[in-house]
This record gives structure tokens, C-alpha cells and sequence, in this order.
């Protein structure tokens, strides 16, 4: 019967109505189905909640009645109904309350008479035996099986929106009620769960929070984020970002880390869940980015509008593994920064390193294309695309070869690779690859030194330390290797400002903003400070000064240039030695 459609409330079985068929309120009048007792439980708690009585109530009736209360008495009406309710659904609840009942009129009995004008009177036995719900409400309301009358009662304020006071209510039977109709290991699994299932494994999660059950909370609100939408169910991708955030936010709090711990694994099962949480709003952040991006490729419009909408749909439409991202959108897309972040989140690693430098060259050679033929408009375009997307992935071997980058940028510059058919010249122009790459590294002079120390190193000296490098033997041309001097001075002269700020006190950083973590001079400062820095960066420039004299070859026009920047190399190392 509970299946059958709802009846106005005066269409009940009139004969357990002493006759009457209106629903008014009748002294004597009884209800011995279970099913009507439900119902009128139910009708009191909708026109209580709304104010409103059901369609056909006619004037008398229990909905009619209940609704033309003033709003206060509804409220605090609808508060002791559902505390009646959830009494009368547990004997022990209900035995507790009448006890509690008991001795509170039995201490007001008790209390000595102040000498007031009103002597407290003690509720009368009438009362107390109706301040709890009866023996024969429980055993109405447990005439049904597996908890239906609560069930009904849960269904009602779920429909009706009142989450608070259904949160409010007992959890142990409202947590078994809400995980079975919210298909919570369904979701877990990977099933569809509807919209129905939805709402309530989001309040199963609010349940969790509100009784600082945390970690749970967690594990609901990330089944919630990972759902698979039935037909009737479409979770957006910023829906998803903010659960994931909800669940990140329960799983680090401490109540979640001391739930997690005392269970299997214990403490590594807490930080586990972080982690994962941290990863899986890393990779929904990606798919975020490749919505927006085709969402807006669709709204300019052109001849790709179509796909691109199409692609836009699919990417709102589930969750997608990295894999799929990377190469069924962003690769084929030519989406090349964001292929690059994904190497680097997913620590991606070949051979060779092939991958990154393609994706770094495929950048780079693009950014410049797209400025019409101006040389150097295409150099400052690639070097822009350096300093936005190396912060990101710095310091990452995986995909962030800076050699390979500052290789590219210099052959750019000198009109060698790129699509620029000129050197690049200009007094702004010669420090233009350097300080893209001071950018992209962090401002790390010691990471940009070692790239061009390494390009500028012999072929014997590359092999011999495992440095093998695309176009390596345009590295010996002399017209390249003195712009690679150039720009190696240029990060020597940085890396001298920021020693001379960290001995003034100005947190300059000479070990180049913990690059020491990874070797080479900045661990030596660190240890020996910086006048050892400074005597071995010396030596570096005495050795770069010797290199540029030996740059015989080069035209007698630039021959000036190289003992110019011979003796800039001189300067610089005496001053670093002092």
C-alpha cells in the first residue's frame, strides 16, 4: 500500500473512523491501520513543514488544522512530532525519554519552595505519561518491518527539502536509510546513480560532517565527485571541483587523520586518501582547462566550431583519466603547454626524452608563427612562451630540459631555426634569450648557468657526462657559440647581483632559489657561503673569457665583439674573486 498513490486525507477507511469519511478531528476517533497511521503522521509533519494542507483537506481536518497554526507553534510543533517519531522508532529511545520525563517531574516535585508568589507545580502524571512516545506508538510504528514508519518519515523531509531537521534526527538507523537509497557502494564502484541516489549521498556526507565523522564525509564526497550520472542526472565539471574540495577539506582535518588511523593501515591510509584526493583535483583541473578552452574555441566560432563544441561535451560529460586527455584533446589539439604539465604531473619518462623536447619545440616554433613574419616579434613571442609555462615545470628533467629550451631560443635568435630567417640583433634583443630563461627557471642563475655551461662544453665533454643534445653541432659554429657567451655572461652578471644581495642582507639568494637540492654550486655555497661561490664562478669566467679569444673564426666584423666580451668576462671574474 505504501506504493499506491496518496489519498486526500478525508479518503480513509471509514470505518476506522468511527463512521466519519472527512479527515476532521473527532474525539474518539481511531485509526487501527498502520498504513493510515502513517499517513496521518505524514499529513502533520507536510502542513506543519509548509504551512499548507494537502489538496482536498477539508476545513477541520488534521492538515487544516495543523497548517492555520502561526509559524512558531508549526515549528516547534514539527520538532516534537519527529522527536515523537524518532522515540517511537526505537523502544530504547523511547524508554529513555519516558525515564528522563519521570525524573524531571519527580525533581520538580523535589524543589524546595523559594518564597515566591508562584509555587513550582510538577507536571501531572497525565502529562509526564504522554512526554515520550507510548508503548503503543512503538509498537505501531514497529508493526512494519525493516523500519518503515521512520523511512516514511525520512521520505517525507527529504521531499520536502528539510534537510536540517532530517540531519537532526537519530544518525545510526538515518546513516543505514540514506547509504542503501543513495546506491552509496554502487557509486564507489562506478555504477550510475540517479538524481534521487545523488541527493541522498549528499546528505549521508552532510550527516558525516555535521557528527564530525570526517573521514567518511570524505569517502562519501568523493564517491559524490566521481559519480557516473544516469540519463536524469548531469553533474558538471565545476560540481565535481567543488566536492573534491569538500572531501580534500574533511580528509586533512584532524578528526579525519585520528577516524582513518585508528582503522586498517592506520595513519597511511589517512595520508593515502590526501594524496589521492590532491591527484584526482590535479587531473580534474586539466579537464577544467580543456572545457574552457574548446567552450570558448566553439563560441568565436569558425570552421572547427562544430568539433570543438562536441569535444567541449564530452570532456562536461565524465570524468576522464589522463591518458585519454592527453591523447584525444590536448595532443591532437596542439594544445603543447598543457601536454607539458601533464608529463610533468604524471612524471611521464621515455627513453630519451623525445617527448618533451618535440612538445617544447612544437611550442615554441608556434608562438613565434604567429606573428607574420617579424623576426623579431617571433623571438620575444617564444621567449614569452618560456617565461609563462618553465615556472610551472621547473625544476622537472622530465619536462623541462633547459638546455634544449635555451638551444632553441638561441638558434631562434640567431635566425637559425623557428621559421626567423634573420639574426635577431639589437643592444634589448641580446639578452633577450637569458633572462626567458632567468624567468623560466625562477630566477634560478645556477639551473640557467648549467644549461649553457653545457652547451658551450666540448662534444668529448657532452659525451662524456651523458649531455647529448639535438643540433649539437651547430653548437660549434663560432657566430653561435659567441651569442651563447653573451647570454652566459648575461646570467653570471644576475648571479652575481644575487650573491651581493644576500651578503647586504636583502635576500637575494645566492644559491638561486634552492636549486642547492640538486648539486653544482648552490650546494657548495650553501654549505661554504658565498666567497667560495664567488672564487669558483670566477674560474668559470676566466675559462669563458679564454673561450671567447679562441673564437678565431668568426667574422672580422664580430672579432671586436669577442675580445669585447672576453674582457666583460675579465671584468666580471675579478670582481667575483675580489
Amino acid at each position: 500500500r505504501a506504493s499506491s498513490p496518496r489519498r486526500p486525507f478525508g479518503a480513509t477507511n471509514s470505518a476506522s473512523l468511527n463512521g466519519l469519511n472527512d479527515g476532521s478531528l473527532f474525539i474518539g476517533a481511531t485509526v487501527t491501520d498502520p498504513e493510515e497511521c502513517f499517513e496521518y503522521v505524514c499529513v502533520a509533519i507536510r502542513a506543519l513543514a509548509t504551512g499548507v494542507a494537502d489538496p482536498g483537506s477539508p476545513p477541520g481536518s488534521l492538515g487544516a488544522v495543523c497548517a492555520a497554526l502561526p509559524s512558531d507553534e508549526r515549528a516547534s510543533g514539527l520538532a516534537a512530532l519527529l522527536e515523537r517519531c524518532a522515540q517511537a522508532s526505537s523502544p530504547a529511545a523511547a524508554s529513555a525519554a519516558a525515564a528522563a520525563a519521570k525524573a524531571a517531574a519527580a525533581a520538580a516535585a523535589a524543589s524546595p519552595h523559594t518564597g515566591g508568589p508562584h509555587p513550582p507545580v510538577p507536571p501531572s502524571p497525565s502529562v509526564v505519561a504522554v512526554a515520550a512516545a507510548t508503548p503503543a506508538e512503538v509498537a505501531g510504528a514497529s508493526s512494519i518491518h525493516d523500519g518503515a514508519f521512520i523511512r516514511r518519515v525520512y521520505a517525507e523531509l527529504v521531499n520536502l527539502g528539510r534537510d536540517e531537521d532530517l540531519l537532526e534526527l537519530p544518525a545510526g538507523p538515518l546513516e543505514q536509510h540514506l547509504a542503501e537509497r543513495g546506491a552509496f557502494e554502487t557509486a564507489r564502484q562506478g555504477g550510475a546513480i540517479t538524481r534521487d541516489e545523488s541527493r541522498h549521498l549528499e546528505l549521508l556526507a552532510r550527516l558525516y560532517a555535521r557528527r564530525e565523522r570526517h573521514g567518511l564525509a570524505a569517502q562519501v564526497f568523493f564517491a559524490l565527485a566521481e559519480r557516473v550520472a544516469a540519463a536524469d542526472c548531469v553533474v558538471s565539471l565545476d560540481e565535481r571541483a567543488a566536492l573534491l574540495d569538500l572531501a580534500l577539506r574533511h580528509a586533512k582535518s584532524p578528526g579525519a587523520h585520528a577516524e582513518l588511523a585508528g582503522g586498517a593501515g592506520g595513519a597511511a591510509a589517512s595520508e593515502s586518501q590526501v594524496e589521492t584526493l590532491e591527484g584526482k583535483i590535479k587531473v580534474l583541473e586539466f579537464q577544467r582547462r580543456l572545457h574552457a578552452t574548446f567552450s570558448e574555441r566553439a563560441h568565436r566560432g569558425g570552421a572547427d566550431a562544430d568539433r570543438n563544441g562536441r569535444l567541449a561535451a564530452e570532456l562536461e560529460r565524465e570524468l576522464r583519466p589522463l591518458s585519454d586527455m592527453y591523447n584525444d584533446f590536448a595532443k591532437p589539439c596542439d594544445m603543447h603547454d598543457v601536454c607539458l604539465e601533464m608529463l610533468h604531473f604524471s612524471r611521464y619518462r621515455d627513453a630519451d626524452g623525445a617527448v618533451a623536447r618535440g612538445l617544447w619545440d612544437a611550442l615554441l616554433s608556434g608562438a613565434a608563427s604567429s606573428c607574420g613574419g617579424d623576426d623579431r616579434a617571433a623571438l620575444f613571442a617564444a621567449c614569452n612562451a618560456a617565461r609563462a609555462l618553465g615556472p610551472k615545470l621547473f625544476p622537472s628533467d622530465v619536462a623541462f630540459p633547459v638546455a634544449h629550451v635555451a638551444l632553441k631560443l638561441e638558434l631562434m635568435a640567431g635566425g637559425l631555426w623557428g621559421g626567423v630567417g634573420a639574426a635577431v640583433a639589437g643592444s634589448e634583443d641580446a639578452a633577450a634569450v637569458a633572462d626567458a630563461m632567468l624567468a623560466a627557471t625562477g630566477d634560478s642563475p645556477e639551473a640557467a648557468h648549467a644549461a649553457y655551461d653545457s652547451l658551450l662544453a666540448t662534444p668529448a665533454s657532452r659525451a662524456q657526462h651523458g649531455r647529448a643534445l639535438v643540433q649539437s653541432e651547430q653548437l660549434q659554429t663560432p657566430a653561435l657559440r659567441l651569442r651563447l657567451l653573451r647570454s652566459a655572461l648575461r646570467v653570471l652578471r644576475r648571479w652575481d647581483e644575487k650573491i651581493r644581495a644576500d651578503d647586504a642582507g636583502l635576500g637575494g639568494g645566492g644559491a638561486g632559489n634552492g636549486a642547492a637540492a640538486h648539486g653544482g654550486f648552490g650546494a657548495f655555497g650553501k654549505d661554504f657561503g658565498n666567497r667560495h661561490v664567488r672564487a669558483a664562478l670566477g674560474d668559470v669566467c676566466v675559462g669563458y673569457a679564454g673561450e671567447a679569444r679562441r673564437l678565431l673564426q668568426v667574422p672580422t666584423s664580430a672579432q671586436g665583439a669577442a675580445e669585447a666580451l672576453a674582457e666583460e668576462f675579465d671584468a666580471l671574474g675579478k670582481r667575483l674573486i675580489g
